[in-house]
């Protein structure tokens, strides 16, 4: 069996989900985006620099900013996390590199932008292989 990232989400500034792709939640990926968000705006007040990373019981959350983007991750506890970054960190600059560039100046929210990159999302899992 292998083991991979299971949720990967893509913010824009004020917590707005621009690119969802999950198995693991089960309810709006606009309130998980804004929930998200809110704790990472607390968290920064708090501590002056974002979150990298969280474990809650058998999942690890994983987070990154990239202006403009925010990135939130979920892999589970078992996956070692040298792997589990490296699949986290594979995503965010995959979306990254594929998409800052092709942002309007005056970005409306449009995000029928990002729909092709769940095949990047399919492709990179067919991709990962690990040993049981």
């Amino acid at each position: 069996m292998t083991e991979s990232l299971l949720d990967f989400f893509v913010l824009a500034q004020g917590g707005k989900v621009i690119f969802s792709h999950f198995s693991l939640i089960k309810c709006d990926d606009q309130l998980i985006g804004a929930y998200f968000h809110a704790i990472n705006s607390l968290y920064n007040i708090c501590f002056e620099r974002d979150m990298q990373k969280v474990l809650m019981n058998e999942y690890r959350l994983h987070f990154t900013k990239i202006e403009p983007f925010f990135f939130i991750g979920i892999s589970p506890a078992s996956l070692k996390n040298k792997a589990a970054n490296g699949q986290f960190d594979s995503l965010a600059h995959s979306f990254y590199d594929k998409y800052c560039n092709k942002l309007p100046l005056n970005w409306e929210s449009n995000v029928a932008l990002f729909n092709g990159f769940s095949t990047n999302i399919d492709k990179h899992e067919k991709e990962i292989t690990l040993p049981s």
